[in-house]
């Protein structure tokens, strides 16, 4: 059997919504025999075979259309069709090449989600890594083919063991990156039931349209999980008013990281331990200057400090003693002379991620937690941003990557030149951009 550039003319092609994956095996072969044995030989279009194959085809079966051959009818997988095969068809170059660019770009998706994993779980990326590069040796393997090339067993097989290392690649990122989430547990579920239809073949085998098709059927649902799994790893920034907390709280998500201005009017303390209570969340409370002595700041001051107005001092550089978040922002933090509060003067259970006698403390519930940082010192550049988002997802949310930050902060500065950005929402830009994330402006 070789390879062919063109198609047989009566042959028409059945494009309808594709069945169960069990379903697939055993019934494509069956349904296109009738389809061709039926089929006139000056090969008919539309209605007209429509009407004239409805005696022969099954009950189930009548709603489905048919299309002229010449446009292939199939699913698409990373921008390739890859074009259903039916008994008795001539295989053309494109039902292997495509399957063999759409195996590519699958791993160059890979590589996109390694990278931006690395920015956040480092250990999982080189797990990844291993995974893309056992799945690219075989990938490298499956060749190109012209018209007038032999088909061979290792067409096929080459496909069938990349989709089983496949598998088991969609298996370790619905769970150590999307956590088993439902609707990445029915595509993965998906993907395998087509793949357990495909078994290799020994030189001399017959290969079945049905292996074909449920191996690309597998192939194509991969693009719809990655999207899930992007999710987990590429979260969707919101830029809200400093007080528009009535709008932002309807996109709070399990797993959100909350940027505040330490001295929001419209958020209170029992809100916010309510919510940190009950949900996995993290709000980040940026300190302006001099918080809690200027101003009385309703949200947090209860819940860090035992008095309104407790005296305050300040420093340019803060030392980073708590191991975790040394490990993301380094043995000292940039902080511009924000005034901030004596450790003693903090509520009891307060921990604090700093050593000095001035620093920052945090707090960790059932749920989620409260951390304050530097004003100033969270944006000073892109960079620093990003360890910051790293580190609070790290230490405080259980390694769980948010899938949305909401900011309500400020977002300018009377000291633009200290700053990579003049402001906030431009280092969030900056970031976003880097790293691949969404930014909505809600502002």
């Amino acid at each position: 059997m070789s390879f062919t550039s063109t198609l047989p003319t009566p042959q028409i092609i059945l494009k309808a919504a594709p069945p169960p994956p069990t379903d697939i095996a055993r019934g494509v072969d069956e349904l296109v025999s009738l389809v061709v044995k039926a089929a006139p030989a000056d090969s008919l279009r539309g209605e007209e075979a429509l009407s004239q194959l409805s005696a022969v085809l099954p009950p189930q079966l009548d709603s489905a259309s048919f299309e002229d051959p010449f446009a292939g009818a199939g699913p698409l997988a990373y921008g390739y069709l890859l074009r259903m095969v039916c008994k008795g068809m001539i295989i053309l170059p494109e039902d292997q090449n495509n399957f063999v660019y759409a195996w590519r770009a699958k791993i160059d998706e890979l590589s996109k989600m390694e990278e931006r994993l690395r920015f956040f779980e480092p250990e999982k990326a080189d797990v990844l890594s291993t995974h893309i590069s056992e799945l690219r040796a075989i990938v490298d393997r499956m060749p190109l083919v012209e018209k007038d090339d032999y088909v061979y067993a290792v067409h096929f097989n080459l496909h069938a063991r990349a989709l089983r290392k496949l598998i088991e690649v969609e298996e370790w990122m619905t769970s150590e990156i999307a956590h088993d989430d439902p609707e990445a547990l029915r595509l993965l579920n998906e993907m395998k039931g087509f793949a357990q239809l495909v078994e290799e073949r020994r030189a001399g085998d017959i290969v079945r349209s049905a292996d074909w098709n449920a191996a690309k059927e597998a192939l194509s649902v991969a693009p719809s999980l990655d999207k899930l799994i992007e999710e987990h790893i590429s979260p969707v920034v919101y830029l809200f008013n400093m007080n528009d907390w009535g709008t932002a709280k309807k996109y709070v998500d399990d797993y959100a990281l909350i940027f505040v201005n330490v001295d929001i009017n419209t958020l209170s303390s029992s809100e916010v331990n309510d919510l940190v209570r009950d949900r996995p969340v993290a709000f980040v409370a940026e300190i302006d200057t001099q918080p809690y002595w200027k101003s009385p700041a309703p949200a947090f001051y209860p819940i860090f400090y035992t008095v309104l107005r407790p005296p305050a001092c300040g420093h340019d550089v803060v030392n980073v003693t708590d191991p975790c978040f040394r490990q993301f922002l380094g043995g000292a933090v940039p902080a511009l002379w924000d005034y901030n509060v004596g450790l003693s003067y903090k509520v009891s259970g307060t921990r604090h991620w700093t050593g000095d006698s001035c620093g920052w403390g945090y707090k960790k519930y059932e749920g989620g937690a409260i951390v304050e940082v530097p004003y100033h010192g969270v944006w000073k550049s892109a960079d620093w941003l990003g360890r910051y988002v790293d580190a609070i997802s790290n230490c405080l949310l259980g390694r769980r990557w948010p899938r949305r930050i909401l900011y309500l902060g400020g977002y300018a500065t009377d000291v633009p030149g200290w700053h990579e950005y003049p402001t906030a929402d431009a280092t969030w830009r900056a970031l976003c951009e880097r790293r691949g994330w969404k930014l909505i402006d809600l502002r």
